[in-house]
């Protein structure tokens, strides 16, 4: 099945050819993270931007991934190099945008609301499970745009970024970062963010043990989850996770789940998790009703797919707009 390629500008189109061509850039076929399995169903062959990155989902655990991927050096590379950001992001001046709005302003904590996305939704999903921590890492932090609300806290905070350009605007904006990944960890801090970064990594698992040294108390993830649909495909997720497959392989790594949350519009996944030194944490779930669940969504997908490119051939997709949501609510595709 073919991914829907969604509208690019000229320059995220020539991103793209460079990506495509770009020697160095290698990639890898690998077994299933979870569970070890070779035995993998194509779910899609192609991302969001039309590179030829192939999904798959395990026939074993119901973990979704991509296969082949990018070598953790190739990653690295992609990432460092700004070349990620060309692709993905429409406007070069996002964060620059984040910080004229948000930087000098007084945040005010919020009661979370789960079912629309808003920036801060991340912080108020924390703040209502009343920690008690001082010291915030964020790793891929940007230029800081999420440590802002926690220094508004008047929480102690530092970063870590692989791009040189975000982190100098970082930087030039008073926020403690410093240019680098997970290798560059030195210090040890009560929680660790990684906000739409776990996705992206290539060994997570010995990333987070690693991580596990440099953490005294807490654990926060968000990723874009699958809920009732499989989350947007771009090359540079390695993984797609429901909470259960989230779930499983973090707490391999010593951390035990305090909570976890989604948003029902976007389907992003908060979890918070607390540090544990016992090695026997085991979460379990059914890999045989994951994998049919997975299927099940998938069906669905493909479907609204389906019903989005005929409604698109007429050339009166704007018009037939309204007559497309209602139909996919009728098949409950929506």
């Amino acid at each position: 099945m073919k991914y829907p390629i969604i509208p690019i500008t000229n320059e995220q189109k020539l991103a793209v050819e460079k990506f495509n061509v770009d020697e160095k850039i290698k990639f890898e076929e690998i077994n299933c993270l979870n569970c070890e399995s070779k035995e993998y169903k194509i779910l899609f062959k192609n991302d969001r931007y039309g590179i030829n990155q192939q999904t798959v989902l395990c026939n074993n655990c119901g973990l979704t991934y991509s296969n082949p991927r990018m070598t953790e050096d190739s990653a690295k590379y992609f990432y460092s190099s700004d070349l990620y950001r060309k692709i993905y992001q429409e406007k070069s001046n996002i964060e620059a945008y984040f910080f004229e709005k948000n930087y000098n302003k007084n945040i005010k904590v919020n009661k979370p609301n789960y079912n629309k996305h808003y920036s801060q939704l991340f912080f108020d999903f924390i703040c209502s499970l009343n920690l008690n921590y001082n010291t915030v890492c964020e790793i891929g932090a940007g230029s800081g745009a999420n440590l802002i609300y926690f220094k508004n806290l008047g929480k102690n905070v530092f970063g870590i970024e692989p791009s040189e350009k975000l982190t100098k605007l970082a930087i030039d904006n008073q926020i403690n970062i410093k240019q680098g990944f997970i290798d560059e960890v030195e210090d040890k801090y009560d929680m660790i963010v990684l906000k739409h970064v776990f996705e992206h990594l290539s060994n997570p698992i010995n990333n987070l043990k690693k991580l596990h040294s440099h953490i005294n108390k807490y654990l926060f993830i968000e990723v874009p989850g699958i809920i009732e649909r499989i989350s947007s495909i771009q090359n540079a997720h390695n993984f797609y996770f429901t909470e259960n497959t989230l779930h499983k392989i973090i707490t391999k790594t010593g951390f035990k789940i305090v909570s976890s949350r989604y948003c029902s519009e976007t389907e992003f996944i908060y979890a918070l998790y607390e540090k544990s030194y016992d090695k026997n944490i085991d979460f379990n779930y059914s890999y045989l009703d994951e994998v049919k669940k997975i299927k099940r969504i998938y069906r669905k997908d493909v479907r609204r797919i389906k019903i989005t490119k005929i409604i698109k051939s007429t050339g009166l997709y704007n018009l037939l707009l309204p007559i497309r949501k209602i139909v996919l609510k009728i098949l409950n595709l929506k």
